[in-house]
């Protein structure tokens, strides 16, 4: 608004004749202007900060007194913070454990210089190798099928062997019969002109003993196994000691790996079929071949080919079809895998991988079950260095491969196994091994180390 002329007003009403008072009554009057709307702004914003800063905060304020943090919720939170801790510490460490697991020989592996060992020691570590699997299979009440031999006495002793005839020499019976639960007897595909000789040598009674032995070692064992399929079983039977002592190291290390293989894969079967009576009711009816390569075993004919993997012969021994360690699976060199994995694991700097191939013959309806346990948590002893025995827990099997295929109870690969009369299959399955580095990275060979190390950086 406009300001009225004071010098009039003044003028006019003749009050002050004196012009020295003239400028302090126009600045007392201006600041009486002003101070009207100051007041009336002081006036709300003293109403506003009442409202939103002091009333408002006053609400807040009121509001977390009586919904604030208990200190006994506080101390849960806490607590629960420390337990999620300790879960991930936990979890680190049992992670290390999978891989403390017990060496069958512990003075092999710690020492620098191969050559301070004395060469009996490799005997002796094959000696613990192939008497731990005679153990498993004892332990399990597992057992093979009865060998001609076997039922060669039986007959004789039953006295219904035709004259002159003999099971050996006058026609090979795995190729002539195939037994059945029923007492039944069919020829095989492959036997050839060998089963009609056979079919007339032998009489009907000594067809009816095979049926019943062979039925009785179905109810006598848990699953059939023969210990020659399994990796490194005949290896350290037949082991020649005049090698290099360092190969004879790296054969003990890589064995020794395929060792805890072996384990798991008793462990799993032996779970399986607990609680069942025999082969005949066993969901898992025969371990047929526990390997590292694909370069043996009848089973592996059907694939048509090798897919990778080989016998690795590095120690001078003869090589033979158990000759099949395992080898580390590297990313750059896919000659070390036995199957693609959907997995993306190779060995690297926290983890070492191994693949391996397990055939066995199922129950058709237990496909699933005994996959599933093949893969679940298992338990193992390990006695640290106070000698104290510790009960650590593992799960380091991956299904990677899965196969199946029916099984032809009349082909010679069957003769004298009885599987019941359910439907079976035989399950070939291609897994992969992990190992923590750092729950065993101390005992791995400096030789072993320095291969992996060459074989990565080529």
């Amino acid at each position: 608004m406009d300001l009225p002329n004071f010098k009039d007003i003044l003028r006019k009403l003749n009050v002050f004749r004196n012009k020295s008072l003239l400028i302090p009554i126009i600045i007392a009057l201006i600041s009486l202007l002003l101070l009207i709307p100051t007041q009336l702004m002081s006036s709300g914003l003293k109403e506003r900060v009442q409202k939103e800063s002091i009333t408002d905060g006053y609400n807040k304020v009121k509001h977390l007194l009586i919904n604030s943090v208990s200190d006994e919720l506080l101390k849960k939170e806490k607590d629960q913070l420390e337990i999620r801790a300790k879960d991930a510490n936990e979890i680190e460490l049992l992670a290390i454990q999978t891989t403390q697991r017990q060496l069958l020989s512990n003075n092999i592996f710690d020492v620098n210089d191969p050559n301070d060992l004395p060469g009996l020691i490799f005997l002796q570590f094959g000696k613990q190798y192939y008497d731990g699997i005679d153990k498993m299979i004892a332990d399990a009440k597992a057992g093979d099928c009865p060998t001609e031999a076997e039922l060669n006495r039986e007959i004789d002793k039953s006295g219904v062997k035709n004259r002159g005839t003999g099971m050996t020499g006058m026609y090979d019976s795995r190729n002539i019969m195939t037994t059945r639960p029923g007492g039944s007897t069919r020829s095989s595909s492959r036997g050839g002109r060998n089963l009609q000789r056979g079919m007339r040598l032998m009489s009907e009674l000594e067809m009816v003993v095979i049926n019943q032995l062979c039925k009785k070692r179905a109810e006598e064992i848990s699953f059939y196994v023969t210990p020659i399929q399994l990796s490194g079983y005949t290896f350290w039977k037949e082991y020649d000691i005049n090698v290099q002592k360092a190969e004879a190291v790296e054969d003990c290390w890589y064995y020794q790996l395929a060792y805890w293989v072996i384990e798991d894969v008793f462990d799993s079967i032996v779970s399986m079929n607990s609680g069942y009576e025999n082969t005949l009711s066993a969901p898992v009816k025969r371990l047929v071949r526990l390997g590292f390569s694909m370069d043996s075993g009848m089973s592996f004919m059907r694939r048509g080919g090798l897919r990778g993997g080989s016998s690795r012969n590095t120690t001078g021994n003869k090589t033979n079809e158990n000759d099949d360690r395992p080898v580390y699976v590297l990313s750059s060199d896919k000659k070390t895998m036995l199957s693609e994995t959907c997995t993306g694991r190779y060995s690297n700097d926290d983890i070492d991988v191994i693949h391996f191939n397990v055939v066995c013959i199922v129950s058709t309806k237990d496909i699933m079950s005994f996959m599933k346990e093949l893969c679940s948590l298992k338990e193992h002893q390990y006695i640290d260095e106070s000698g104290q025995t510790n009960t650590y827990k593992h799960n380091q099997i991956t299904i990677i491969e899965s196969k199946f295929y029916s099984v032809d109870r009349e082909d010679t690969d069957n003769s004298y196994y009885v599987y019941g009369d359910g439907g079976v299959v035989e399950l070939d399955l291609v897994c992969e091994y992990t190992f923590k580095k750092e729950g065993y990275e101390d005992l791995k060979p400096e030789l072993v180390k320095t291969t992996l190390l060459e074989e990565e950086e080529k």
